[in-house]
């Protein structure tokens, strides 16, 4: 492990990758039950291995390792995807601060990750609900 200096994570960083898991929200909206939960479980999966050969060692192997058992217990539960982002952003964390960035161009991107990740973790913790039902109408049953 080594550790390198960092640029300074500004709140204009923080927006953008914020905005980024918006997005990434908005665009899973549009699959269907039981695909989205799927789909999802399968990047996470994926998530744990997106890392290695990035700085922490061994440790890179035994994070994926537990990422893969908490992808597939996802694969039931979207509790366990909330877990898994929850996760990788303690992993982004370590990686802003000791190891190297995901995109080792942008040194700021692990940080920028971890913000992104954590704003997944919610959604999937909340179910995963689609954001078009946030802009239906909604039926109020009002009695007299």
């Amino acid at each position: 492990m080594h550790t390198h200096g960092t640029q300074e994570f500004t709140i204009i960083n923080a927006l953008v990758a914020a905005l980024i898991g918006l997005v990434f929200i908005i665009i899973m909206s549009f699959v269907k039950e039981p695909s989205r939960q799927k789909i999802n479980a399968i990047i996470i999966a994926g998530a744990g291995g997106v890392y290695w050969s990035g700085g922490l060692g061994v440790w890179e192997y035994v994070f994926g390792a537990v990422m893969l058992f908490v992808a597939f217990k996802a694969l039931k539960h979207y509790y366990f995807i909330g877990i898994g982002w929850l996760m990788h952003t303690g992993w982004d964390i370590m990686h802003h601060l000791y190891g190297d960035p995901i995109i080792h161009f942008a040194p700021l991107s692990s940080a920028g990750c971890a913000v992104c990740d954590a704003v997944l973790a919610i959604w999937f913790f909340f179910g995963a609900p689609t954001i078009w039902n946030v802009f239906k109408k909604q039926k109020t049953i009002t009695t007299a």
